[in-house]
C-alpha cells in the first residue's frame, strides 16, 4: 500500500545508489543513496503502514530535523520510512513493539523534509538502517525498493538493467549466458530471437515495443493477464500469507555485489543527504 494516501505518487526508480532528485558532485559525496524518495509530501501529510508489520522503532533520529520509523513486516522485510514530524506518532498511539496493520496511521510528514525516504532490507534481526559508504559495497541485506514501490501503485516492475534483461530473456528461454555479465553480442542475439518470437520489430534494441512484449510474455508465463500481475493479485504487497519474494513482485529478485535487489537500474551518481544509522 502506498504509504502517503493524500499524496500523488512521485518517485525515481533509479535513485538507489545515486541519480537521486537532488544529486551531488562526486568529489563532495561520501555516501550512496540507500533508498527511494517518495517526494511531494506537504507538511502534515498522513503516513500509513504499507503492510502488516511490527514497529521496531519510532521517532528515531533521521535527517534535517525529521524522524524515522522502522518496521519489520510479516512478509520478511525491514522497512525504513524517514521523514516523520517529531512526535507525530503519538497522535495515533503508535509505540515500539506494537503490531500494526496495512493502512494503519503511523504519523505525519515534516514539511521542511517534504517526503518519505524508503529503504528496504532483508529483515533477519535488523533494528536500524545502515549507511552505504561510497568506498564500500552495499550493506548486508540492503534491497532495492523500486519494484516494491511500483507495485504499491499498480505499476509493472522495471526492466532497465542489463542483468534484469538477461534474467527476463533467460526466463523466457532465449538467453543461456551469465545473467550477471555485461551486455554482449550474445545478449543482442538472444534479444533478436525474443523479438522475432514475440512478433515485434527485430532490431536488437530494447525499445518500448520490446519492453511491452517481454513484460506481457513474463506475465503470461506466470499466469497473469496481458496487463501484468497487478498489485491486487496473489503477490500483492501486504497481502495475507505472502512471502517476502512474492510481496515485491513476480519478476524476481536480482543480485548485485552479493546482495539481493529487486530489479531496477542502479544509478552511478552519489547521494548528498546525510542519513542516521
Amino acid at each position: 500500500m502506498w504509504p502517503l494516501p493524500t499524496v500523488t505518487p512521485k518517485f525515481a526508480t533509479w535513485s538507489l545508489g545515486g541519480g537521486r532528485p537532488y544529486g551531488c558532485a562526486a568529489d563532495k559525496c561520501e555516501r550512496w543513496h540507500a533508498g527511494i524518495d517518495l517526494t511531494g509530501a506537504p507538511d502534515g501529510a498522513l503516513i500509513i503502514a504499507p503492510e502488516d508489520a511490527l514497529v521496531v522503532g519510532i521517532d528515531r533520529g533521521w535527517s534535517e530535523g525529521a524522524k524515522a520509523a522502522f518496521l519489520r513486516t510479516n512478509t520478511g522485510l525491514f522497512l525504513v520510512l524517514g521523514g516523520f514530524k517529531q512526535g507525530s506518532h503519538k497522535e495515533y498511539g503508535i509505540t515500539t513493539g506494537q503490531q500494526v496493520r496495512k493502512g494503519e496511521k503511523l504519523g505525519r510528514v515534516l514539511g521542511s523534509y517534504g517526503m518519505i525516504h524508503l529503504e528496504t532490507y532483508e529483515a533477519e534481526q535488523r533494528t536500524a538502517n545502515s549507511v552505504w559508504w561510497k568506498s564500500e559495497p552495499p550493506p548486508d541485506g540492503l534491497l532495492n525498493p523500486a519494484n516494491y514501490v511500483e507495485r504499491m501503485v499498480g505499476e509493472k516492475g522495471s526492466l532497465l538493467q542489463a542483468r534484469q534483461r538477461h534474467e527476463a530473456l533467460k526466463a523466457l528461454g532465449y538467453f543461456t549466458g551469465d545473467v550477471a555479465g555485461p551486455w554482449t553480442a550474445a545478449s543482442t542475439e538472444a534479444l533478436r530471437a525474443a523479438q522475432q518470437a514475440l512478433g515485434v520489430g527485430v532490431d536488437g534494441k530494447w525499445g518500448p515495443e520490446t519492453e511491452d512484449a517481454v513484460q506481457r510474455a513474463l506475465a503470461e508465463r506466470q499466469g497473469c493477464s496481458a496487463d501484468g500481475c497487478g498489485a491486487d493479485e496473489g503477490g500483492a504487497v501486504g497481502g495475507g500469507g505472502t512471502d517476502a519474494v512474492s510481496a515485491v513482485g513476480r519478476l524476481g529478485w536480482l543480485v548485485m555485489g552479493g546482495m539481493a535487489v529487486a530489479g531496477v537500474a542502479v544509478g552511478v551518481a552519489l547521494a548528498v543527504r546525510s542519513r542516521s544509522e
